[in-house]
């Protein structure tokens, strides 16, 4: 049996890896808004329209970045303890392609289909904006996993105690 310690060492690793992976893939979205081109949608701002308005998101300002970075943490952070899970299931060899098609996988799903669904900012239309999206996510995938197998390496040493009952 497992111990209930290797359980919370997967939800340890995998919060603190998705919280890696997020301000990786966001401080990439903030780079190319301030420095690059500023209407990118990067994933606080598709965050932040789950419940501000459009003008609000795409104003900017303090407020409507911290709510969009508060809920793709924890979307990160659900992400990443899933990963954990994945890569404690079917191991961590090649990590760094199974991080790449966790990034294109949540590209996919969660960048072009759940924020036309769920946010009321959403890309529409711009090639420039998939194709930049589109490594923003494979950035996140990569460093997700990347800090899952180092703080799995580091942290997760209890991971093969079993229980004696």
């Amino acid at each position: 049996m497992r111990s209930g310690r290797m359980e919370k060492d997967a939800l340890i690793i995998g919060a603190l890896s998705g919280i890696v992976a997020t301000v990786v893939q966001d401080l990439l979205g903030v780079i190319i808004i301030y420095m690059i081109w500023p209407p990118f949608l990067n994933c606080i701002r598709i965050a932040g329209g789950l419940i501000l308005t459009p003008e609000q998101v795409m104003k900017g300002g303090f407020w409507p970045f911290i709510i969009g970075f508060k809920i793709d943490l924890i979307v990160g952070i659900v992400i990443g303890v899933t990963t954990v899970l994945i890569l404690r299931r079917w191991g961590k060899d090649h990590f760094i392609i199974k991080g790449a098609m966790i990034g294109l996988i949540t590209w996919a799903l969660f960048y072009n289909v759940l924020s036309k669904l769920l946010s009321r900012v959403y890309p529409v239309g711009s090639i420039l904006q998939a194709e930049i999206a589109f490594l923003t996510h494979l950035a996140f995938g990569i460093s997700l996993t990347w800090s899952a197998v180092w703080l799995e390496q580091r942290l997760g040493k209890r991971h093969d105690i079993k229980d004696k009952n």
